[in-house]
Formats: structure tokens, sequence, C-alpha cells
């Protein structure tokens, strides 16, 4: 994200648009910018010198230094000398000239038993401009272009009151997408939506006043978004006092930098062995496609043939609650495998198949289920 300032946008009607950046070599200037052993200063001079709109070099640069690295220095001994400078400077009020400067630093310097060298070192380090640089950006132009473009978009929704995004993806992408969900605290309502799902999105204050956490916790969300298969966000922007659409589609976006997500790891040593032991005849999918429950995403652990597999550990109280609710709504084929610790008697109210285990499931135990759906390799 980049400051709204930076911000380029253009509106049309009811409608906002970012300025994708669709060229390289704005991005080639600025990366060039920024070579090891200069200066902060003298790179960002060279930035504002771009041969084309400030706004946007500018917008560049800030994505671009936080991909660089200054020298390293001791910030507390700096504000030490910086603070003994302006105290001996009070006692010698008024310094208006280079003599009276110099016999300021002289004393700081003897009081510290320091170089006068190190005094002005001080006196110009405390400054970040004055810092070098000490390892280039380590992007390309095609990454940076797209990090920008990508930073467009989460900076409109920086001011968003409400934001829809529809998503196809598997079951591992959505899952980690709704975990970024509940992870910024974000509330959502969801629904089937063609071969996706549509996450209506809302904030715990978004319907009482806009505000800018609101906004901060949509984009941040963004990244998570556009890594979907296929996607389409459409937002409410507030801008210049008045509120605008936005609307961008995968097929319609420049490149953007996707979030790369861990390959699904198993959440229990009970999951675990029985995708092994059932894997061995049957052909398993873990994380299958994302159900809607309630309005809720439901991601069951395994799917085998047509029969969804949930495998149920002992977990926190709200959290059994909270999965017990979306099992007994969900209508679709479904085995339940139970830890005997959580064995209330309402598990086997569920409409499902149940089984308790305990430690781990066994296959002889959930066979006789699966045998009709299982399909060999």
């Amino acid at each position: 994200m980049i400051p709204l300032e930076l911000l380029r946008a253009s509106r049309r009607g009811d409608q906002v648009s970012p300025r994708y950046l669709r060229e390289l070599w704005p991005a080639e200037y600025v990366l060039g910018a920024y070579k090891p052993g200069m200066r902060l200063a003298e790179a960002r001079a060279k930035v504002e010198d771009a041969p084309f709109e400030p706004k946007l070099a500018r917008g560049l640069a800030h994505i671009v230094e936080r991909t660089i690295a200054l020298e390293e220095v001791d910030r507390r001994l700096l504000t030490k000398i910086r603070l003994e400078v302006f105290r001996e400077a009070a006692k010698a009020y008024p310094v208006v000239d280079e003599e009276g400067r110099r016999r300021v630093v002289e004393a700081v310097a003897s009081r510290l038993k320091i170089p006068p060298e190190a005094v002005e070192a001080a006196l110009a380090k405390i400054h970040e401009d004055e810092l070098v640089i000490v390892r280039g950006p380590d992007i390309s132009a095609e990454e940076l272009a797209a990090l920008y473009n990508t930073s467009l978009i989460q900076t409109l929704l920086f001011r968003s009151r409400r934001m829809a995004a529809y998503v196809v993806a598997d079951g591992a992408r959505v899952k980690e997408l709704v975990r970024a969900l509940k992870g910024l605290g974000l509330m959502y309502v969801a629904e089937r939506a063609g071969d996706g799902i549509r996450l209506d999105i809302d904030g715990p204050v978004s319907a009482i006043k806009q505000t800018e956490r609101y906004g901060t916790r949509l984009a941040k969300l963004v990244p998570y978004v556009i890594s979907a298969d296929d996607w389409r966000i459409e937002a409410d922007i507030g801008l210049y006092g008045k509120v605008y659409k936005f609307v961008e589609a995968k097929s319609s976006a420049p490149r953007l930098a996707h979030r790369d997500i861990e390959p699904p790891q198993f959440d229990s040593t009970a999951e675990e062995e029985f995708y092994r032991n059932v894997s061995r005849l049957c052909a398993v999918q873990r994380e299958p496609e994302a159900l809607v429950v309630g309005n809720r995403v439901f991601i069951p652990d395994f799917k085998i043939g047509d029969l969804y597999v949930e495998i149920v550990g002992f977990w926190t109280p709200d959290y059994i609650a909270r999965k017990y609710e979306k099992l007994a709504a969900a209508k679709i084929p479904l085995l339940v495998l139970v830890d005997e610790r959580l064995a209330l008697a309402t598990w086997k109210d569920l409409p499902h198949y149940v089984v308790l285990y305990k430690d781990r499931p066994r296959l002889s135990d959930v066979f006789k289920y699966i045998k009709p759906y299982c399909a060999r390799h």
C-alpha cells in the first residue's frame, strides 16, 4: 500500500479506477536510482528528477525503499550526541556562525572523548537521508510494476466502505483467505456464485461509520483475493466527499503481486494418518472445494468420490460448538470422525455418518462408509 497522497486514479461519473503502470521503463528508472554506496538522499534526488509524473516516481520509490538495506547506526548514541550538542549550543546561545558551531562541536567531542568528526557524522546520520545504501533493490522491474499496481488497488480500498469479492480457487487457497478474514477481524457473508463463492465483507464498525481501520483491513485482504484462480472485486470508495464504484477482475487487471501460499499442512496427527491409510486404497482429495454452509465457508478435510470427510478433534469449546452448528447445517454426503473425548450424545444426532475414534481413526471402523465412494488410483 502506498500513501493516499500518492494514489493515481481516474474518476468518471460514479466510477473510479487506478491508473496502473503498464510500461516498465519508469520502474527500471527508479530501481536504477538506488545503487549500493549511494546516500539515500542522492537516490531520492534522482527519483525527484525522474522524466515522468512525480507522483508515479514517488509511489515506485516508496515500494523500492522497502526492499533495500541501509547502513546500521547506533540510534541511541546518535541521539545522545545530538542532545549534548543542543545543550552546548544552548549554553553558547546565540550560535550564528561557523566558528561558534566549531566551538560547540569541539566541546561536545572533548566531553564525550570522541573526535569532532564523529560528532559531525552523528549529526548527519541522525537523518535517514544521510544513510548509505548497503544493498540495492532485489526485485525486477516487472515485480515492481506488479507491486505498484497492487498497491494502487490497496490504497483505493483503504478508503472503501464495503467490498464484495468473488473468488474461484481450490480449498487450500480459500482456506487461507478465510483465515485472513478471521485474522483481520472482518465479518463476512458467503454465498455460492457460479463456480466459486462470493464474500460480502463487512467490518465491525463499518455499519456505523467509515473508518480508516476498516479500509486498512480490507486492503490487507487484497493479496489473498487476487491469488485466486479467478476473482472479481467490487467496492464503494469514499474519495473527495463522494462515493465511487470500483470494479476490478482478473480478466481486466494488469499483472499484480500474487501471494504464494504454503502447501496445505495437516492440522493433526489424526488427519495425517487418516490420509496416509485411506489414500493407499482410494483416491483422496485434501481440502477440496469450498462449500457454503449457513452463509459461512466450510472446507471439509477430505473428499473421497462424492463423500466429504471431516475429522473433529479437541479444540476450544467455542470452536467445537461452531463446528457442530456448521456440520449440522451441511446438506452433503458427509462422514464425521469425532474424537471420543468430545463424544457427547448430540454428535450422533448429526444427519451424517458419525464414527467415534480414540487417538486416531482406524481404517477398519470407517471403511464400510468409504467403500461405496472409493475409487482406486
